[in-house]
This record gives structure tokens, sequence and C-alpha cells, in this order.
């Protein structure tokens, strides 16, 4: 089914997404008493501190809101608000870089000299020919020159709609051994499949393999892959250059954000110590480019309209600068240890 840009289209998969969510937000009941909650207040206060100075990160630093048990309602608000407005357009954002979602997941295409990487795959087959595809063709790409898919993580929202660019388009389907295996446990366990969100796409049959620190090139274009363990066991980060009118930038699609994995202690320890490594990784590459696969984590619709405005001559808004890219990594080691420290004492 393709549905013309500019009309209104509502995600088959919102539903799976919020369930998703909302089990983040309500990991940690608000009735609990925190095992620690002076090192949660001095966590929040610690993100909260990091947000005032770079605006963009307020979504980011919802984070935190796991460590406080936030209500559910309002996120349902804001679903069905979001979930019945027009989609967003695809948009150029850089010489060699385009945005392709909703207000729920997106897709990132990098263009190079023989073909395109796309970066994470949406929620089904729908999603991926009418935001990926179309969205390819609409800012005038061949989608049939997709030659890569890097699926970041093994969660529905991300791999859904890999098999459908993997056998449309036979692009090589790339995601880290890790999540390879878990996606390969799941489809062997037929009670496991059976919980799985029934509108997320099938599973990509198995293809790429990566580990942390490997590479994939294509034409005049390399990009590194780096395992951020948290948000699952196996997510990817995927660093490269984007080009804006020429000028070399170094950006990063981080590839998992929520704590959607349930109120497990040493998981977000594992994570917050993921946060602290690649806030030093990163400081030395001088990354100054952070894109998400989820809007809400990287302002990316702000930036988006910002860019539409943008005078001859004038920033670009997706250029935040190192400081701020370790600023979104820091609040969200901060926001998982004031989670962690959330947690009722056993």
């Amino acid at each position: 089914m393709r549905i013309p840009f500019g009309h209104r289209f509502t995600p088959r998969l919102s539903l799976g997404l919020a369930a998703t969510v909302l089990a983040a937000i309500a990991m940690v009941p608000a009735q609990a008493t925190p095992s620690n909650p002076e090192g949660m207040k001095a966590h929040i206060a610690a993100a909260e501190k990091v947000a005032a100075s770079h605006p963009d990160l307020k979504g980011p630093l919802n984070l935190c809101k796991t460590a406080t048990g936030a209500p559910a309602s309002s996120f349902m608000a804001n679903y069905k608000k979001w979930s019945a407005e027009t989609p967003l357009p695809p948009m150029q954002v850089f010489d060699n870089l385009y945005f392709l979602g909703a207000k729920w997941t997106t897709a990132w295409a990098i263009k190079t000299s023989d073909g395109i990487i796309v970066v994470d795959a949406m929620d089904n087959a729908s999603e991926a020919e009418h935001y990926i595809e179309g969205g390819l063709r609409k800012l005038g790409l061949d989608p049939a020159q997709i030659k890569y898919v890097v699926v970041s993580h093994a969660h529905g929202d991300h791999y859904g709609g890999a098999d459908y660019l993997q056998k449309k388009f036979h692009a090589r389907v790339v995601m880290s051994t890790i999540d390879w295996d878990a996606l390969d446990k799941l489809r062997n366990d037929p009670d496991a499949l059976k919980k799985v969100n029934p509108l997320f796409g099938p599973p990509p049959a198995r293809d790429m393999a990566v580990n942390d620190g490997d590479t994939i090139k294509l034409g005049d274009t390399t990009v590194t892959e780096h395992l951020i363990p948290g948000h699952t066991l196996g997510t990817l980060a995927t660093t490269f250059t984007a080009f804006d009118h020429g000028k070399p930038h170094h950006a990063v699609a981080w590839g998992g954000t929520a704590y959607n994995f349930g109120p497990l202690p040493d998981r977000l320890q594992i994570y917050a110590d993921t946060t602290k490594k690649f806030t030093d990784v990163f400081g030395k590459d001088n990354i100054d480019v952070v894109l998400s696969n989820h809007v809400s984590f990287d302002a990316a619709v702000a930036k988006m309209a910002k860019l539409k405005e943008r005078k001859a001559g004038g920033p670009n808004p997706f250029v935040v600068g190192n400081d701020e890219v370790k600023g979104f990594l820091t609040i969200l080691g901060e926001c998982a240890l004031a989670t962690k420290d959330s947690l009722p004492a056993k």
C-alpha cells in the first residue's frame, strides 16, 4: 500500500511502540521506596543541569521519568495526538544524509558514490515501503540503490521493515552478532514468538554480523559500527562523515535509548558504563552531530524546521557541537543511574 505524502497516515505499529515506551515509563512503581533516594536525586539533578544548557536535550531528559514513576496518562495523550498527525515528509539534512520516517520511529539514508546505506528499517513492510522506499523516491533517490540496511538493535520497531528491503532490493542486512543471536533464539521459540507484537514485521533472514569497531565501506564512504550495550546487549551506534556544503562533520546515529528492559540494576549499570565510555570516545573523535531513531530524542523535527528557514551561509541546526553530543550521553547515563537508585532495595 502506497500512501501519497501529505495524506494522513497512522503508523500501524504505533500501539506496539507505545506499549514499549509505556513499559519503560512505568518500570518503577511510583509508590516503591527507592534503594538510594539521595543518589537518585543527585543523578536527576546532574542530568537537569546538562539539559539546562542544551535545549535540544529536553527529550533525553524525559528518561529520568523512569526513576520517578511518571504516570502513563500524559504519554497516552501525546500518543493519540501524534498518531493522528500528518506524517513527516522526508528531507535532505546534509549533502549525503536524508531523514526518512515519522514521529515514532525513523530511518536515515546515507548516500555514497556506490549506493545507499539505510540505518534502521522502522516497524513493518508498509512503513518501509511508504517512508523508506517512498521517501527516497520523493527525494529523487533510487531505492534500488539501497545496498546495506544497518539495524541498530533487535527490536521490532527497527528491524520490522528490514525483511521487505532485504527481499525487494536484495540489500544486505547488518546487525551485531549479539542481536542476531537474540533474533535467532526468538525465531526458534514458538512461545516467545507468540508474545511479540503481531503488528511488527517478521525478523529478516540472518545476514551480515558485525562486532565493535567493524566497518562497512561502500564507494567513497566508510561507516563504523560501535557496540553500545544497554538498550539491548547488542545495540549499535553508527558513525560516519556527514558533509554540509562540502564541509565534513563527524556524525553518530545512536541506536538505542530507553530503559525498556525492566527493573534490572546490573543492566542499568551497563547502560551507564556504556555512555561514560562513549562520552570519552566521541570526545576524542570530535563527534558534532547526534542522531536518533526516535525524533523525541534528537529534536529532529525542530531541527528540520530550522533547516527549512536556513539562510545562505547559516549554520546547520543538526551540527550541535561535541559538547552537546557529550551532554546527550551524560543525560542518558545519569538518568540510567537515577533509575537504578530508584529501584526498591532487595
